[in-house]
């Protein structure tokens, strides 16, 4: 979809400059002794890591080629159990692998192996239109690897590149070889890096060093791939002058007919009227109609990946009701101005791999396109089966949009959750014991709603039916070493309900023997377990990504177990826990609460867990994890039950 967006948004003319030779054709291997400190237990260790983009001139064309090159230097820790042999080059836009090279260094010898020899090391299985891997052959611990490639790409006038890697690196650099181009630099994540003009080989560039790159951390509750330090940039003709605000109002106006159509296609008429008799319930209103014509599109519409121009059609669109993933929001905008809807196009990107930044163009964000109707405060997702008008999808969420009115004015706005009670996991469990304690049947009544219900939904579309082993063992309680199921009910499964967020609903009835233990001659009852297994962060002290969750939510559990007669239990006030994390203005943001009483025979037990903000401080991440882990402590609890 984005090589689309890309051809439509913008079209570029570059003329012939200097004639230098490339860049990486004159890089040499490191002649530096690099010490490294022996604190590293990562199994990698960067010893330098540059990346060039150098824009070049054809000699004999107008033609503007990038070259990309990556030279690294890595140390093969010695206290690992498993070696990474593999050279993985990115191909997507990749013309052609101009270069790799490689010298592995030890104590007893050095081998260089060049570009044929290289690629005997293929590895053909591994290897895809999005990857070519190459593995190295006889890696060994205490190895210095250093390593050349250089591919060849058509001229974009942006990119960017991630600068953090999984292992820590000494020193780094970016280096844009502009030639006689203009060029804007932008880094991300870090404050920590200098910024320099430069000369290399003679061409004009920019260079920017940081010094002691951390590892990024994988942690939960955050979005790592997003938060890794990268560089983004442009590169453009010399004699051109261009503001941000100019890329974005170009933007607008190459997509404004797609969007905004000022005149309807004869065959949305038709359609409009077939979706209004046979969808739209009277009285309907906006709202209504608007749902309906997404509900018909992704029942009705094919959503193909073939590269055929006929796709971005809008006759062939209506005709053949077949469309890529882009072209399809005509259908939209032509069939919602045919029913005067008040909407807008907002166009973001998914936040856990790329955070949305309004004040540098970079066509890479553009790649969720929504409608929204501010009237409702509603979006609709055109790429998204599972989603019916509602909330934005989850992903998108806290991330910037561009907004695009009628008028072709646009603006820059947080997505954010209108309804703040929208997601919620409630759950009935009913424990009845035998009076010989041995095996426990358990009724559960669990509802779900917001993004729960929209996940668990997809679950269910995405299987052979709604009832495969799969499910069952997932919509049932987990965490249980025995667990056999004796009913399984499941209602409002289809996706239509997520309109009007209608509440998923499944009732289940298991027997199990995992509920109750005899230690040391006692009686004990697990009476965690019936909540399932919990997420935690027991491990995890020092935090280094923002805390960020999937998205705000609520759990709520009424649960009763019915005791024999004859029993008691000793220790009840075990099972009363409370965490909060009170925001800065006062209000509670998280919390978990249990509560417990025991009167004839009955233990009743209500949990109320909630996270209503979608980021926490990561300088008060003890709160937040004693949270989460209040959960985790609760799934773990334990009581004695006696005889009277």
């Amino acid at each position: 979809m984005l090589k689309y967006i890309l051809t439509i948004f913008f079209s570029f003319s570059v003329s012939i400059g200097c004639v230098f030779s490339q860049t990486y054709l004159n890089l040499d291997w490191s002649k530096d002794q690099i010490e490294v400190n022996s604190d590293y237990n990562s199994s990698l260790i960067g010893l330098f890591s540059k990346h060039y983009v150098e824009y070049y001139n054809s000699k004999f064309s107008d033609e503007v080629s990038i070259y990309e090159t990556h030279h690294f230097k890595s140390l093969i820790n010695g206290y690992i159990k498993e070696i990474n042999n593999e050279i993985l080059i990115p191909r997507i836009n990749v013309i052609e692998i101009s270069d790799v090279k490689a010298k592995i260094t030890n104590k007893d010898s050095t081998i260089v192996y060049d570009f044929p020899t290289i690629k005997s090391f293929m590895d053909n299985d591994s290897s895809n239109e999005n990857f070519t891997i190459y593995k190295l052959p006889g890696l060994k611990k205490n190895d210095v690897i250093e390593v050349m490639y250089t591919v060849k790409k058509n001229y974009n006038f942006n990119g960017s590149r991630n600068i953090q890697e999984s292992f820590p690196i000494l020193s780094a650099d970016f280096i844009l070889i502009q030639n006689n181009f203009k060029s804007n630099l932008k880094v991300y994540n870090t404050t920590d890096y200098k910024v320099k003009d430069s000369l290399i080989d003679n061409k004009k560039a920019k260079l920017v060093h940081f010094n002691n790159i951390k590892e990024s951390s994988n942690e939960q509750y955050s979005t790592p791939i997003a938060n890794k330090i990268k560089v983004s940039y442009q590169c453009y003709e010399n004699q051109e002058n261009i503001t941000q605000s100019e890329y974005w109002g170009n933007l607008v106006n190459n997509v404004s007919e797609l969007f905004f159509p000022k005149s309807i296609n004869k065959n949305a008429e038709k359609l409009l009227k077939e979706i209004k008799n046979g969808f739209v319930t009277i009285p309907w209103n906006e709202l209504k109609i608007a749902n309906s014509i997404d509900t018909y599109i992704k029942n009705n519409f094919i959503i193909s990946d073939k590269n055929d121009q006929k796709l971005n059609n809008i006759d062939y669109i209506f005709k053949q009701k077949e469309s890529n993933d882009f072209s399809i929001i005509q259908v939209y905008t032509q069939l919602f101005e045919l029913a005067e809807i008040e909407y807008e196009i907002a166009i973001s990107c998914n936040r856990f791999y790329l955070k949305f930044d309004p004040d540098l163009f970079d066509p890479n964000q553009l790649r969720e396109f929504l409608i929204y109707l501010p009237k409702s405060n509603i979006y609709i997702s055109p790429n998204r089966i599972e989603y019916r008008a509602t909330e934005a999808p989850d992903d998108l969420l806290g991330n910037y949009a561009m907004y695009i009115d009628k008028n072709l004015d646009y603006y820059f706005s947080e997505i954010i959750l209108e309804n703040k009670n929208f997601s919620k996991i409630n759950k009935e469990i009913l424990v009845n014991l035998p009076k010989n304690l041995k095996k426990a049947v358990i009724n559960e009544n669990r509802k779900f709603t917001g993004y729960w219900g929209i996940l668990n939904r997809n679950y269910v579309y995405l299987s052979e039916n709604e009832k495969t082993d799969f499910l069952i063992d997932y919509f049932t309680i987990s965490g249980l070493n025995d667990k056999k199921v004796l009913k399984y009910q499941i209602n409002n499964y289809d996706i239509d309900y997520n309109f009007r967020n209608q509440p998923l609903r499944i009732n289940t009835k298991l027997i199990t023997r995992d509920l109750v233990k005899k230690v040391d001659g006692k009686t004990i009852l697990n009476v965690g377990k019936v909540i399932g297994l919990q997420s935690n962060l027991f491990n995890e002290d020092e935090r280094i990504n923002p805390i960020e969750i999937n998205f705000p939510n609520e759990y709520y559990y009424d649960i009763k177990f019915m005791i024999p007669k004859g029993y008691k239990i000793a220790n009840i006030h075990d099972l009363t826990k409370e965490k909060k994390f009170i925001s800065v203005d006062g209000n509670v943001t998280a919390q978990f609460k249990s509560s417990a009483n025991f009167e004839k025979n009955r233990l009743s037990i209500k949990i109320s867990e909630f996270y209503n903000s979608l980021k926490y401080e990561k300088n008060r991440y003890d709160e937040f994890r004693d949270v989460i882990n209040a959960a985790a402590e609760f799934y773990n609890l334990e009581i004695e039950l006696s005889k009277n």
